[in-house]
């Protein structure tokens, strides 16, 4: 049995115990979410006793140096004293954002080398998420390379300032989907470890993720609501037409629109047709 001092409170931890585990067992009042080492929601520091290698995989080294370490990951061999990181901020999850990210933000497009690496992110992201038992079935109308090519555009418009995305804001986008807090941090978690493998730094994957937690109040609801466009509510089923001003892509076929085509699309889902496979509904594409 090991012994944990916590900021000036005592904590025992059993043999083989995940330091979290301990603390959370005994009470203590510690932020978690994953529980994994992906989020580092829990990331606490050392100042004395030695920390377990795997309680620092994966964090850079100014932070190993500092004495920063994950307790989910963390099974401790010696008596520690630890105190909360100022680092863990950056990547808590708060339900609600005390502030909105500051955008544009030229520093994080840069070093997402201009849309190259957010491109290859996102990719990474929805890879993972086709893949995922729990996400894909709200992508099961919709191609991985159209979800990747519009949630580009609209991280590409928000980071940079470039008025490239014409889709809908996030609200009117998941208007039919019922997402739980839960659920909206298990696809948070998700982004954090794929935004952990581009080598960005911690301090912009905070501001990444700050672009992400804004947007929880659009998203997270306990049942759909209506598109609202111009103030006016829409029907959450039907097919509507339309003129675009920018080109795009057909849903169906896969083939460009070029701008001034009118289009048939679906009110909730958003998906369009081009006028060869207006006929087309998701349900007779996806039986075919």
């Amino acid at each position: 049995m090991t012994l944990i001092e916590y900021n000036g409170d005592h904590y025992e931890c059993r043999k083989g115990e995940v330091l979290l585990d301990a603390l959370l067992r005994q009470g203590a009042d510690v932020a978690f979410s994953c529980r994994n080492g992906i989020c580092r929601v829990c990331l606490k520091r050392c100042t004395e006793g030695k920390i377990p290698p795997q309680a620092q995989q994966g964090l850079a080294p100014e932070l190993c140096a500092a004495g920063e370490f994950m307790p989910c990951r963390c099974v401790p061999t010696n008596n520690m004293v630890i105190t909360d990181s100022a680092a863990a901020s950056a990547h808590s999850a708060p339900k609600k954002a005390n502030s909105g990210p500051r955008l544009p933000d030229p520093d994080l497009w840069a070093a997402l080398g201009n849309g190259v690496v957010l491109r290859q992110i996102l990719e990474d992201f929805y890879t993972r998420v086709y893949g995922d038992e729990r996400l894909s079935p709200f992508f099961k109308d919709t191609t991985k390379t159209r979800s990747v090519d519009k949630q580009y555009l609209f991280m590409r418009q928000l980071i940079s300032g470039e008025k490239v995305f014409f889709g809908d804001r996030p609200k009117n986008g998941h208007h039919w989907m019922v997402i739980s807090d839960e659920l909206f941090d298990y696809r948070r978690d998700l982004m954090m470890e794929c935004l952990g493998r581009s080598g960005l730094p911690d301090s912009l994957i905070a501001r990444w993720m700050q672009i992400e937690d804004s947007f929880r109040d659009d998203i997270v609801k306990s049942k759909p609501h209506p598109k609202v466009i111009d103030g006016m509510e829409q029907p959450l089923d039907g097919f509507g037409e339309e003129t675009l001003d920018v080109g795009s892509l057909c849903d169906a076929c896969g083939e460009e629109i070029d701008p001034g085509v009118t289009v048939r699309y679906h009110l909730r889902l958003g998906t369009i047709y081009c006028p060869t496979c207006a006929h087309l509904t998701p349900t007779s594409m996806t039986t075919a």
